[in-house]
């Protein structure tokens, strides 16, 4: 055949595999444009809708109105357990009258609603609605359509230049607020919050709040409901306690880290499922972790029968792990004085704390909180009694079991934050577990509870509760809801420690919670677990009791 020269034949069905190849190519971009587009579309929605919640906000929940979702939480009793009596009448009048009512229901169907949790100066905690509507709505057609409704009694209003929908529940005498923007509604019992969502000029959420949960939406777009925590300054804890959270409680209190968790549904209890991300390198003990691979929890067996809170860590190398917490206390300039410390002890003693006891640590330890307020932290270690002729130069003795250490700082040098509180710690060595307390008096009484199995592992009921708590992580907090009843009305401002044993909420049902950490390099998968100590039964008055959730 002739170079360059093809049969008129040939050359048509190549017109033809070029023209179909076109076509393909057309439509796999024009797919392509249209579903990058229609993401790009739905993020700038959730942009407008989320920058309308005030900056107060460190927790945001997000669900989609969808009648499939309320069939699944027909049985669910946690709702009931956490929003407490007066809650609930208010939320199942909320649900009749908003997500329950044709027309308000058409116009929010399968779009995300947003529900803010905001910190009160009351010390009580409030919720804002945001909703996206489909269509353009005017505040008197929302007013129209809520008035058909019997029983409600609805007027609008105008306050601080903005206009409201204020409806009277005549049953419970409590005011909701509707205000509009838009195509985003926002809402709540408190019209402060309203007012602060819909003043253009209150300082709202950030952009990178804002953008880490938008790229969860995007990559989990199937989860039934999320949640999203900012651990930024104050923290979502800090509203709720009298003064700045210590301790166990300190730790988790604020961190520069963002959580965005999917709910896993289980009718007897809460779960949620996701990630951390720590957003910046900063002097933070918890990015120690980001550097390790997760580890089975075993200490967790020696906690005892009393213990109110714990946090178990796990560490899989120990000489990584001692190179960045010096470089952590490098950050903090604490450590020229801790290394001093360090060499007076071997000048002193002749024991270097390098080259003799540093090798014996294990890959556990945990810092304990009982119900009577003792603390004590538990170190696993390869070699007990090479541990113990190491220290008995560096101490005195106290009784047959305990000594006293006699130098600074040793164990917060090796291990960190958690172990700070353990200046010149009474302690004892058994089993390979170093015990050590401020007081001689909790180092013997847990001898005695471990020597005789006074051990919570050892309960059905932990065993039970433990069943759902993941094996292995990095750090894993635990808190028993009875062993804290104390605790927590010491520690939680008046109105949120009065809940606790109230009959009008059913915290006392709940056995206990568990948050977890699990290191992934770049950021913690996340576990949160809140477990019933029974299944409680579902009242008939539960706000997901009746299956038809929708006229």
């Amino acid at each position: 055949m002739i170079p360059g020269y093809y049969p008129r034949k040939q050359f048509s069905q190549m017109k033809i595999i070029l023209g179909i190849t076109s076509v393909l190519l057309l439509a796999v971009f024009s797919v392509a444009y249209l579903y990058f587009s229609n993401l790009t579309g739905d993020s700038r929605s959730n942009d407008k809708t989320l920058a309308a919640i005030p900056s107060d906000a460190s927790m945001v929940f997000n669900f989609s109105n969808d009648q499939s979702l309320y069939e699944i939480f027909k049985d669910y009793t946690v709702f009931d357990a956490l929003t407490g009596k007066k809650k609930k009448e208010q939320l199942s009048w909320l649900k009749s009258l908003l997500l329950n009512n044709r027309d308000f229901y058409n116009s929010t169907q399968g779009r995300r609603i947003f529900l803010s949790f905001h910190p009160m100066s009351s010390d009580s905690l409030q919720f804002l609605w945001v909703m996206p509507l489909k269509e353009d709505l005017e505040l008197a057609d929302i007013a129209e359509v809520i008035a058909n409704q019997n029983g409600n009694q609805v007027k609008t209003i105008t306050d601080s230049q903005q206009e409201l929908i204020e409806i009277k529940n005549n049953v419970t005498n409590d005011s909701f607020y509707i205000g509009l923007i838009g195509r985003i509604a926002r809402a709540s019992f408190s019209k402060p919050l309203l007012l602060s969502s819909l003043d253009k000029n209150s300082k709202k959420i950030s952009k990178e709040y804002i953008n880490e949960i938008n790229d969860a939406l995007l990559k989990d777009d199937d989860a039934l409901a999320s949640l999203f925590i900012n651990h930024g300054e104050p923290g979502f804890m800090q509203p709720i306690f009298k003064q700045k959270p210590n301790g166990n409680f300190g730790l988790f209190s604020s961190f520069p880290a963002y959580s965005n968790l999917n709910l896993n549904y289980k009718s007897d209890a809460l779960m949620f499922n996701g990630i951390t991300r720590i957003t910046e390198k900063h002097d933070g003990y918890l990015n120690l972790f980001l550097n390790q691979q997760p580890v089975k929890n075993t200490i967790k067996k020696i906690l005892p029968y009393n213990m109110s809170n714990a946090i178990c860590y796990g560490i899989t190398s120990y000489g990584d792990y001692s190179t960045d917490l010096k470089r952590l206390f490098g950050i903090r300039k604490e450590l020229p004085g801790l290394d001093a410390q360090i060499q007076q002890i071997t000048a002193e003693t002749g024991i270097n704390t390098e080259r003799d006891i540093k090798k014996l640590w294990g890959n556990e330890f945990t810092n304990i909180q009982l119900s009577t307020f003792e603390n004590l932290g538990v170190i696993r270690v390869s070699n007990g009694r090479q541990l113990q002729f190491y220290l008995d130069p560096l101490s005195t003795n106290y009784s047959d079991d305990i000594k006293k250490l006699n130098y600074e700082n040793l164990f917060y040098y090796y291990f960190g934050d958690p172990l700070k509180k353990y200046s010149k710690p009474y302690y004892a060595i058994t089993d390979n577990l170093i015990i050590i307390s401020n007081s001689p008096g909790t180092v013997q009484r847990f001898l005695n509870d471990y020597r005789s199995d006074r051990l919570l592992y050892e309960s059905e009921a932990f065993s039970h509760f433990d069943q759902l708590v993941a094996d292995q992580s990095n750090i894993s907090f635990i808190l028993l809801s009875k062993n804290s009843n104390a605790l927590f009305r010491n520690l939680l401002k008046k109105n949120y420690s009065r809940i606790i044993d109230s009959k009008d909420y059913g915290f006392r049902n709940f056995y206990g919670f568990s948050y977890q950490l699990t290191s992934n390099t770049k950021h913690f998968f996340t576990n949160f677990y809140l477990g019933y100590e029974e299944k409680a039964a579902l009242s008939t008055d539960s706000l997901v009791y009746n299956e038809d959730n929708i006229p």
